[in-house]
């Protein structure tokens, strides 16, 4: 009776324990790539132009990198509260930023056809190139 009742005092601990690093991964604050170092600068048509040949090869290059991207924005959007901004590439497709930023922040500082340098880590290439945790620089 004895060895039972430690066996389900563990269990009940470890599952506290469980419930606890869930809570504080849920409420951990968001990160941006403000405060990190830049990995690679380059324009948005090299990056898109890198995975449209080879995904592959772009993506041991650029994936989880911190990248800074300069290039002409098409279109500001919003996307689950999250504003993103679209940047053409010479290409089919586009380097999709979503911010970090608050979307007043993204709308009065970014405007439509401006040049811009968007900071961002890359996660990956799905018809898009699409950065995450941007910041413009």
């Amino acid at each position: 009776m004895k060895k039972r009742q430690v066996i389900l005092s563990l269990a009940v601990l470890c599952l506290l324990i469980a419930v606890a690093w869930c809570f504080y991964l849920y409420n951990k604050p968001h990160t941006s790539a403000a405060g990190k170092t830049t990995d690679v600068s380059l324009s948005a048509d090299s990056l898109y132009n890198a995975y449209a040949k080879d995904e592959n090869a772009a993506g041991k290059i650029y994936m989880n990198k911190i990248l800074e991207i300069t290039g002409v924005v098409k279109d500001i959007t919003m996307s689950d509260k999250t504003p993103v901004v679209l940047l053409n590439t010479n290409g089919d497709g586009l380097v999709n930023c979503s911010m970090a930023m608050d979307s007043a922040a993204v709308f009065s500082s970014i405007r439509k056809a401006s040049r811009v340098t968007i900071k961002g880590k890359c996660s990956g290439y799905l018809m898009d190139v699409n950065l995450v945790d941007c910041v413009t620089k």
